[in-house]
């Protein structure tokens, strides 16, 4: 809630004034009993706006004319579950918010925020956000600052005169927190409606071989034709296990068989390896016993016939020496041997190799090939996008009928709480006769809420004026709305005697809590006081803020609109 407004320009007979001190509740700015004109009440209004991230300030005659005032900072205090913090924001940069960490104003408390930053922080902290919207939308359209507000009398709603009535609906719908649930319903029906068209426009295009099926007997068809090629998929595929199973076996028993013809290779190839190094060893010399040779037998033999064995040995060199040529040619007859004989063993190994990767086969092989494979394919998946469009259709048909049933059930509901609570501050501003009370409805439509405000009969301006009021009220106690700000113009065409019931209700709202953990507050410029009789007298004195009225007692301690002598010519 707002505690304290202060200006340096703020006079009164010549002297600062004090700060302007804020209670729950009502707070009421007071003129003259004469209702004075240009003293001040409308302006103090709208710097309380201005507090609240308002702009109709900054083009307020006391900044904008040369006469007036001009730029000035305005210092303020707002009270956010029980911590007060302290600010102030000037004319002459609007987009900057000074926070400061003393009650006086006098340190600041780091650099000045943004505007957005510091409405961020107004808008969480009066726990907003989750409606989805930003503060001044939700807030300012409440904040009826000066007398051009009654010209949205018959669009209540609306933040100004020309806005479509549908944004003054959206963020109503907003602050009761409903808004977000029909405007995510209305794109789910819009996506919905959009993949059906979709899908059917390709359906019916041919565009897609698995977008095809239109009709639920297509569908039939599709089934029965899918179950008869899976049927003969499975045939086909014991067919195929079968004759794996044979050539497998086939394979197997060649496989044996040239194994078989294997063994006796090899024992050629080793016979033929022994003989070859046998004869490798004669031509090499390796067989023939040298003197040593013989040296070494006589020492373990030495009663051996030395002569005969050194005959022997001689005869036996001079024999290789002859057979040389012989060994030679055999030698390369069973090289040649060998090599025929590996050459065999290689195209043997090479057949049994071949057999074993021939029957490795698997389901793959003929599934991804085969066009019994891509028949199902295709049918699985026109079955499955017929099957999607029907679900996208069923979700359609329900998100539908949840805006032309389920939604206006709760519009309609909505609407019915309001026009019960403007009913009943209807009842209490006329207790001795039963006057008609304002109706507010709400229409859905195909991209949008839009509401009628019903004046109910009664057209006139004191009707219209009072009407908006109350439903101002009505959304201060059934939303989470935390301040209403109406000006004393609002109020002129109203008789006296509902006048004073009007600051009763607004009393009544200090028992409201706001968000923030703080009561609400209304903001209410008023004057001629005695005009309303003894009851408002006493009303007025308990909740007034501050009390304005001509010349130095004027909110800067004086009036522009007054001529002074010698000033014309």
């Amino acid at each position: 809630m707002l505690v304290r407004l202060w200006s340096p320009v703020f006079k009164i007979d010549g002297q600062a004034r004090k700060p302007i001190e804020f209670r729950p509740g009502l707070n009421l700015v007071e003129g003259g009993d004469e209702a004075e004109n240009s003293i001040g009440k409308s302006t103090v209004l709208e710097i309380i706006d201005f507090v609240y991230g308002g702009k109709r300030f900054l083009s307020s005659d006391a900044v904008r004319l040369s006469q007036a005032v001009g730029h000035h900072a305005i210092y303020f205090t707002i009270r956010l579950n029980g911590v007060d913090f302290h600010y102030s924001r000037d004319t002459s940069r609007p987009d900057l918010v000074q926070p400061y960490i003393d009650k006086g104003w006098k340190t600041p408390a780091g650099q000045a925020l943004g505007i957005d930053e510091y409405m961020d922080q107004l808008y969480f902290a009066y726990g907003l956000k989750p409606l989805d919207a930003s503060f001044r939308d939700l807030v300012g359209r409440f904040c009826r600052v000066d007398a051009s507000d009654l010209s949205v009398l018959d669009h209540p709603l609306s933040a100004a005169p020309k806005e479509p009535a549908h944004k003054g609906a959206t963020a109503l719908l907003r602050l009761f927190n409903l808004y977000k649930e029909i405007e995510d319903t209305q794109e789910a029906l819009k996506t919905a409606q959009n993949e059906k068209k979709l899908l059917e426009s390709m359906a019916k295009s041919g565009f897609s071989q698995y977008i095809s099926i239109t009709k639920k007997s297509e569908r039939k068809e599709a089934e029965q034709r899918l179950q008869s090629a899976k049927t003969e998929l499975a045939q086909h595929k014991i067919k195929v296990d079968l004759d794996l199973f044979e050539e497998r076996d086939q394979a197997e028993a060649e496989q044996q068989r040239l194994r078989a013809q294997l063994r006796p290779i090899e024992t050629s190839i080793n016979t033929f390896r022994g003989r070859l190094a046998a004869v490798n060893a004669t031509l090499n010399g390796q067989t023939r016993l040298t003197t040593e040779d013989l040296e070494h037998f006589y020492e373990y033999f030495p009663n051996a016939n030395r002569e005969l064995l050194e005959t022997v040995e001689m005869y036996h060199n001079k024999l290789v020496g002859i057979m040389q040529e012989q060994l030679l040619e055999q030698r390369q007859l069973y090289e040649t041997a060998i090599a025929s004989l590996k050459a065999q063993m290689s195209r043997l190994m090479r057949s049994i190799h071949a057999l074993g990767e021939s029957v490795e086969l698997d389901d793959e092989v003929y599934q991804e090939s085969g066009e019994l494979v891509a028949s199902i394919r295709q049918y699985e998946q026109q079955i499955e996008m017929y099957d999607k469009t029907q679900e996208i259709e069923e979700r359609r048909k329900q998100l539908k009928a949840e805006l032309e049933q389920a939604i206006p059930l709760k519009l309609n509901k909505l609407a019915a709480a309001l026009n019960a609570k403007m009913r009943e501050f209807n009842d209490a501003l006329y207790p001795n006769e039963r006057r008609r009370p304002p109706l507010l409805s709400f229409k859905l439509g195909r991209n949008a809420v839009t509401y009628t405000f019903d004046h109910n009969g009664d057209t006139g301006a004191g009707a219209k004026s009072k009407n908006l009021l109350i439903l101002d009220l009505a959304v201060l106690h059934l939303t989470p709305l935390p301040l209403l700000i109406h000006d004393s113009a609002l109020i002129k065409q109203i008789a006296h005697f509902p006048v004073r019931h009007l600051l009763d209700l607004y009393e009544q709202t200090r028992n409201l809590g706001s968000q923030a953990g703080e009561p609400k507050q209304v903001f209410f410029s008023f004057d001629a006081t005695k005009k309303y009789g003894e009851e408002a007298l006493g009303s007025v004195a308990e909740a007034r803020v501050i009390r304005l009225g001509e010349g130095s007692h004027a909110l800067y301690g004086f009036t522009w609109n007054v001529e002074e002598e010698g000033t014309h010519e």
